[in-house]
């Protein structure tokens, strides 16, 4: 199946469906105790008081416990993980004694091609004899555990489940939604997104208030009954997380409308530094996969390791390390009486952006580590400003890196807009830092932050398109043209760099390699990244000049107010750019929105 545009051109920016209401959902595991199991909205404080250790089922109002369905919910609850079998749970009242095990609520099942699978198969068997279980302790009169049922409905929910997400990025849950949603296909290159929408039902809008259906399934007319059957499915009481379809590039009338199923940041290339001949180029894929395969797995097991062992520095230093080595062919299963290659990740692969964002949580880790030792013994966190420098340089560098990629697939533009608005953030934190403020024991100006929602560029009006992009939505990204706000941005943060990605990276090695951030130009130039000079920008003061007494005064206090300004300069920009594209992806209304404007009105030094 498939969906299309209905009777008119859909333009970049607008909701195409309204909020649709699951067939089925559940809540994961992990947050059964701090989140409501119907509307997955946070639950108040006083309901933490709950053991962890005791499976249960927690509402945030009486609305809510109403579409608590059964005692078989709790009794699932003994069998983990149990999101996927409690949402096939779900499922099972809204399926006809006449369902098909191939479709279920108008969705493929997938049955066959998933029961083919040993591992898979036993994970489905296991699952449908805990919910055939759960539902005798009911004792459901002229209700009947048929087992291939049962099947059915559990790989409905593998294949058409999708993840939710809360205002912080986390999945909290999974969801099963009608063929409104379940039939737009996927896309390496897609037209639309989608955004969850977690909110407790006396702050859900109805219907007659929201954005109209206007997408219709391929290939079929309203008298067939395949459109009547897809028109707003009531699903599980009408609780439970929504999702809305919206557009991120321009839909013509009949166009299908798609959406990306998985990460679209995919891997596009490991760069071998030293080819010497064709022979070896022929060699080169053999090479490369299995590149890929171990440093994939490094990076896995380093990320693995810090999450569980809590040695953010241990994890920076392996990281790096290996951004900067690569991987030896001695590493490898390399054919006896080739020349050795060396492996380095390409700067915009997959995996080496995954790693710029280990790196940046891991180095803003250690500085808030060391801002808190530094406060118990009274001292000056220089160090704990150090990591929060290399922080936002790479989240910095990721926004960058992922803007490049969006250049040649504009698909990437809810990417670009999270990391965009992360490092806004970050520079923000690191400008807004009270380590800065320890200058002044040294006789070093404490810095006055203006508030932000005041700041006004003289050369953008990124303020201004972001403020009417949120009272006028798309009509605003039509007028004032995406194009031209990006432009301007660029301008503007192309001179703030300038002034301090300098500062930012200094002391960093592998960071020290770009010149410029902004600037990919080498990449179409060679095959070896690595071929550049690693020089700094001229703003490459020595940050620990702040240490060393032979400093000149002046010349220290300068440089701090001026990194500081243009710091804090750089991340409202950031900052704006990330919502004036997240106003894009989820409209003016979203909870991206809302964050990025509380952001913005910070008020204080």
């Amino acid at each position: 199946m498939e969906m299309r545009a209905g009777e008119e051109d859909i333009e970049i920016g607008e909701d195409i469906t309204p909020s649709v209401i699951p067939l089925s959902y559940a809540l994961h595991d992990s947050f059964l105790h701090s989140h409501c199991s119907s509307c997955f909205s946070r639950l108040p404080s006083a309901n933490f008081t709950q053991h962890h250790h005791v499976p249960t089922l927690l509402y945030c109002s009486s609305i809510c416990s109403s579409s608590h369905f059964s005692p078989a919910e709790l009794h699932l609850l003994h069998s983990p993980p149990s999101s996927d079998l409690r949402a096939a749970l779900r499922l099972l009242p809204l399926s006809l004694p006449s369902s098909s095990t191939n479709r279920i609520c108008g969705l493929l099942t997938n049955r066959e091609k998933l029961m083919a699978d040993e591992e898979i198969s036993a994970h489905v068997r296991y699952g449908a004899k805990a919910i055939a279980a759960a539902r005798r302790i009911e004792m459901v009169e002229n209700e009947k555990n048929d087992a291939v049922l049962l099947e059915a409905a559990l790989c409905l929910v593998l294949t058409n489940a999708v993840e939710v997400h809360d205002n912080e990025g986390r999945s909290i849950g999974i969801a099963v939604y009608g063929p409104n949603f379940s039939w737009i296909n996927h896309s390496c290159s897609p037209n639309a997104c989608y955004r969850s929408i977690i909110s407790p039902p006396d702050n859900v809008l109805p219907f007659s208030d929201e954005s109209r259906l206007r997408i219709l399934p391929a290939g079929t007319e309203s008298d067939n009954g395949v459109h009547n059957n897809i028109e707003f499915s009531k699903g599980c009481s009408e609780s439970g997380p929504r999702v809305i379809v919206r557009s991120i590039k321009r839909i013509k009338r009949g166009e299908e409308v798609t959406v990306a199923y998985t990460d679209l940041l995919q891997p596009k290339e490991i760069s071998a530094s030293n080819l010497a001949s064709s022979s070896l180029s022929s060699e080169l894929s053999f090479y490369r996969d299995e590149a890929t395969r171990k440093l994939t797995d490094y990076v896995d097991e380093v990320t693995a390791e810090y999450l569980a062992v809590g040695d953010p520095e241990s994890c920076c230093k392996k990281l790096e390390n290996m951004l900067i080595t690569g991987l030896l062919d001695e590493q490898l299963e390399v054919r006896e009486g080739k020349s050795q290659l060396n492996f380095r990740l390409h700067a915009l692969h997959h995996l080496a952006l995954n790693t710029y964002t280990v790196l940046a949580s891991a180095y803003k880790i250690r500085a808030s580590d060391l801002f808190s030792l530094h406060s118990e013994v009274g001292g000056l966190p220089w160090e704990a400003l150090s990591m929060s420098r290399i922080s936002a340089a790479y989240s910095l560098l990721l926004a960058t890196a992922t803007y490049h990629l969006f250049c040649f697939e504009s698909s990437l533009l809810v990417s670009v807009a999270n990391f965009w608005t992360s490092a806004g953030e970050s520079l923000l934190a690191l400008a807004k830092s009270s380590a800065w403020d320890s200058l002044g024991k040294c006789g070093f100006p404490v810095l006055n932050l203006s508030p932000l929602a005041k700041h006004k560029c003289s050369k953008c009006s990124l303020l201004e398109s972001f403020e009417v992009n949120l009272s006028f939505g798309q009509d605003h990204i039509r007028k004032a043209g995406f194009d031209s706000v990006s432009s301007r941005f660029l301008d503007c943060i192309g001179s703030l760099l300038q002034e301090v990605w300098g500062f930012l990276i200094q002391g960093d090695r592998y960071l020290k390699m770009f010149k410029d951030p902004t600037d990919f130009s080498w990449l179409g130039k060679s095959l070896d990244i690595w071929d550049f000079d690693a020089e700094l920008t001229h703003n490459d003061v020595d940050f620990n000049c702040w240490t060393n007494k032979s400093v000149s005064g002046i010349e220290a206090l300068g440089y701090t107010d001026h990194w500081r300004i243009n710091t804090f300069q750089l991340g409202v920009h950031c900052l704006l750019y990330g919502g004036f594209l997240a106003g894009i992806c989820y409209g003016p209304h979203s909870h991206w929105s809302s964050h990025i404007r509380s952001a913005l009105n910070y008020e204080g030094k």
